[in-house]
């Protein structure tokens, strides 16, 4: 069984729908079915081969019970599934039954796959996601389509006293206040920055108090007498819009980020930029079994390698090596890391950046999540929300396609041609005939738009698809890469492109563009999270773009998260049986194991196997099997692995508290909630 797998998997029943508004019946696997003749069938939980989009591959083991003898079997399954992975929950319908094989039986193959399939009619049958995740990383080893991605390193700033960093998206785009148009902000950031004319003194609002410089960049220093009160009306007006970020310096629970009486260094930058720190003068300690060293006192992830000397750090994702804390940094393929980063031990304080070392079971395993789709029903009548544009659209080129997109406005709008327009809203796609719309969901997307380059600001729409169509509803999903979670070249997940891309400016509108720095934003792993994903105590925002923003906690699992979560509730996204779904509630469905629902198995070569107390087995006739040398398990532990729900707990590594709260090394600590402003595109 691999050490990875991260959390203990709950044997899960699905509700059989017998008709609309009726009682969801329970039941537990194996599922038990009557077949005529008297002869009954128990389906084994099926082991998921492949996941294209929202289509499962899978096989079975299951066993034929007739005239009082029992046969086993295998069949492979073809099903769609609906996705809910904040509930935890796959549930499969629409299924086909093929290459369906029990030797010892002698039966007709395709009436008993019709009789099975007939059986399987209008019902889904659920089971847990971390079991299709575990699944998939078992009979994973296919290559996957990698972005061509940009890994040029940002700025890097190193320092040893509380610091924070604030971004500007590009050189600073002074706009007027509403109300006092002498007192002018900076547009093209989510921080309040202020300037009044003839004064030669600038503003920030940050940890609940007023800084002042002499210049932009600084150097700031908490102002002793404060600016006018139009500056504070000022700021009320845009806090209270949520058009700025308060910056207020605490984390998710309310807590300050810094001591009573520590006031940090304001760093203000506009091109790509990461903050390295540490606490007071650096510290470092061993990695156990291995030759690195790690900065003890920082929120980074900052090692040195005792036998090349040189200092490496994990940003976005990305590895970068220096000779020097002061640089410069040079970007590193993590196929080039020095060997010791796989040995680091699962329990050691940053086990997290396991999750960025090409090869380590907890890399594996965080690319096979970043391919599997978030889904939700939305209902065939939905309009797109709050769509706006500064102007006239202004149409731009998209490199390598013959679509443009809409510069000017704050939903990724793409021409087609001239009567064909797509856009994408909280992980849905609608067209329309025009740019102004009327705007419908769309039934399928074109195959152009999937084509456009990770050179595009747009490229993170492509990972946003339609699955299918009823009469009323249509079946949408979307993966990681639309919140800016890609697979690199070395087979590890990464934050962002790593393209600078133009923000589009004007003088009273700023639309963003997706940023792969500025942000200190990290993956870690852990027992129980599996993968996640978190931003730096020393970046008090949020990254732009990526289809969210605003207010919100210091870390956020993308590959939790629900997107759809933000059309409502209980009137769009549908669970089992039409019903809306809550956060970990859908329907009625329960997550139960059943008796003897884990122990048999359909492999590869078509055999039949099941776990004792005592071992393996495989089955060679009815009634009848033997038992298999312990030196050819591997393969069967680790299915096991992937569906035993008694197994025990393992202690988390120690950069984790026992509160569940990712401690990041790898993007480091805590930021502050805050407002990423802007008109964002979702």
């Amino acid at each position: 069984m691999k050490s990875w797998i991260a959390v203990l998997l709950i044997m899960v029943l699905s509700p059989w729908i017998k008709a609309q508004n009726k009682p969801e019946q329970t039941r537990t696997w194996p599922l038990e079915l009557k077949l005529t003749n008297n002869q009954t069938i128990e389906m084994y939980q099926p082991q998921v081969e492949s996941l294209s989009h929202n289509d499962i591959k899978a096989r079975a083991a299951f066993k034929l019970r007739r005239e009082g003898k029992d046969y086993y079997g295998i069949c492979k399954i073809e099903a769609k599934a609906a996705i809910n992975k904040e509930s935890d929950l796959v549930e499969l319908s629409r299924f086909r039954i093929k290459n369906l094989q029990a030797p010892t039986a002698n039966i007709t193959n395709n009436d008993l796959q019709t009789e099975i399939e007939k059986n399987f009619d209008g019902k889904t049958v659920a089971f847990s996601y971390r079991t299709l995740v575990d699944n998939l990383a078992v009979a994973s080893g296919a290559s996957l389509p990698q972005p061509k991605l940009h890994n040029e390193p940002p700025e890097f700033v190193f320092a040893s006293q509380p610091s924070i960093l604030i971004m500007i998206s590009g050189e600073p785009q002074w706009t007027a206040s509403d109300g006092a148009k002498e007192v002018k902000r900076v547009l093209n950031s989510s921080a309040l920055f202020l300037h009044q004319e003839k004064s030669k003194d600038y503003y920030l609002w940050a940890l609940g108090k007023w800084f002042q410089a002499p210049e932009l960049k600084g150097p700031w220093k908490v102002s002793k007498s404060g600016p006018t009160s139009k500056f504070v009306m000022i700021k009320d007006k845009l806090v209270k819009a949520k058009k700025v970020d308060p910056l207020e310096g605490k984390t998710a629970d309310g807590k300050p980020l810094y001591q009573p009486g520590v006031t940090p260094e304001i760093i203000v930058a506009t091109k790509p930029t990461e903050l390295l720190q540490s606490t007071g003068e650096p510290k470092y300690a061993t990695v156990d079994g291995t030759a690195l060293l790690y900065m003890s006192n920082s929120p980074n992830s900052i090692f040195i390698d005792s036998k090349d000397q040189n200092y490496y750090t994990l940003v976005s994702g990305r590895w970068f090596r220096s000779a020097s804390l002061q640089g410069p940094w040079s970007y590193v393929s993590g196929k080039q890391l020095p060997k010791d980063f796989a040995k680091i031990p699962l329990k050691s304080p940053v086990a997290e950046v396991l999750v960025s070392v090409p090869g380590t079971p907890q890399a594996q395993e965080a690319v096979v999540v970043s391919q599997i789709p978030q889904t939700a029903q939305v209902k065939r009548d939905l309009k797109p929300k709050d769509i706006s544009c500064d102007g006239k659209v202004k149409w731009q080129s998209i490199p390598e396609t013959g679509l443009k997109y809409a510069q000017n406005c704050n939903s990724p709008l793409i021409e087609v041609n001239s009567e064909s327009f797509y856009l994408v809203q909280d992980g849905v796609w609608f067209t329309s005939t025009s740019a102004q719309g009327p705007w419908q969901v769309a039934l399928a997307v074109p195959e152009q738009i999937y084509k456009i380059p990770a050179s595009s600001p747009l490229y993170y729409v492509t990972y946003v698809h339609v699955y299918g169509s009823t009469s009323d509803t249509v079946t949408v999903g979307y993966t990681p890469g639309y919140h800016g979670t890609f697979v690199s070249a070395d087979g590890t997940i990464v934050y962002g492109t790593g393209y600078n891309y133009d923000s589009y400016t004007s003088g009273s509108q700023w639309y963003p563009a997706p940023s792969t720095y500025g942000f200190g934003v990290g993956y870690g792993w852990g027992y129980e999270a599996g993968f996640f994903m978190g931003f730096s105590m020393g970046s008090l925002m949020y990254p732009w773009g990526w289809g969210y923003c605003c207010y919100g906690p210091t870390f956020v699992n993308i590959n939790i998260n629900n997107t759809y979560t933000n059309w409502g509730r209980h009137t769009v996204i549908s669970g089992p049986g039409g019903h809306g779904i809550t956060t970990n509630t859908i329907g009625q469905t329960k997550f139960i194991r059943g008796n003897d629902s884990s122990n048999i198995y359909a492999t590869h070569d078509g055999q039949v196997y099941r776990r004792t107390d005592s071992g393996w087995q495989k089955n060679i006739g009815p009634g009848s099997w033997e038992n298999v040398d312990r030196k050819n398990t591997a393969d069967l532990d680790r299915m096991h692995g992937s569906r035993d729900s008694q197994r025990e707990m393992a202690r988390p590594p120690t950069g984790r508290d026992f509160s569940g709260r990712p401690q990041l090394q790898g993007g480091g600590g805590f930021r502050a909630g805050g407002f990423h402003g802007g008109g964002f595109r979702r």
